[in-house]
């Protein structure tokens, strides 16, 4: 959210234009809370303080009432952009790797981040290797 204060200050306009409109269509509040709710589940990591720590066994995302675990095995490839990098279960792109994998961002640490994923990514699991420490990186 500090990051982007346009894309904050739109996604509550969002969210308080659709209870405007859902009490004006249903005139009850019952709804209009459920549908505040129900968008505000979907947007709240965007405002949420959230932890990424990528250690030598996997990443865990950490974030005020949730925490995703997973290990390097369970990652197929990855993609970098400008702002994170995914962790994909598939092979080749998908449309459902955005709900299946790890979106990581960064936070000053592009550099750090980049060169550890690519080295768990590329290791050879028959070795044995093991990456000693780790990256963790706060985000919000």
């Amino acid at each position: 959210m500090r990051r982007s204060p346009v894309k904050a200050v739109l996604a509550v306009a969002f969210v308080v234009l659709m209870a405007g409109t859902i009490q004006a269509l249903f005139r009850t509040t019952y709804f209009t809370v459920v549908a505040v709710l129900l968008v505000w589940g979907q947007i709240a990591g965007f405002f949420l303080p959230t932890r990424f720590s990528l250690t030598g066994d996997g990443v865990c995302v950490r974030g005020l009432v949730s925490r995703r675990e997973k290990g390097w095995s369970e990652f197929r490839s990855h993609y970098v952009d400008k702002k994170g990098v995914l962790l994909s279960p598939f092979i080749e792109r998908s449309r459902l790797e955005r709900f299946r994998g790890v979106s990581l961002q960064f936070h000053g640490n592009r550099d750090e981040v980049v060169a550890f994923v690519e080295h768990m990514m590329t290791r050879d699991d028959d070795t044995g290797d093991s990456a000693e420490g780790g990256v963790t990186d706060e985000s919000v």
